[in-house]
């Protein structure tokens, strides 16, 4: 079998475009409408304000243990746990 190097009829078909820099024509900067600025970063506030539970939450600098999906089922299915790793 012929390797794609080898097949000369395939490069007829590569069709060269006109790609010159410099005559991509930007957009305008638009001015924003009243109010808008004031708006975004009262929404934004607000996505960043922590919830009451994450207010009240220890701050103790000690960080929660990460719980992989095994440890979950470790822990609330103890024998088919021991099942899935034995591979029974």
């Amino acid at each position: 079998m012929p390797s794609v190097m080898d097949a000369p009829e395939l490069r007829e078909y590569v069709e060269t475009h006109d790609l010159t820099i410099g005559t991509i024509e930007w957009p305008q900067p638009r001015r924003a409408r009243p109010g808008f600025w004031r708006t975004l970063i009262s929404k934004i506030a607000h996505v960043l304000t922590p919830t009451p539970r994450e207010r009240h939450a220890p701050s103790g600098g000690v960080p929660r243990p990460f719980e992989t999906p095994a440890d979950l089922l470790a822990r609330q299915h103890p024998t088919l746990y021991l099942r899935a790793l034995s591979g029974v």
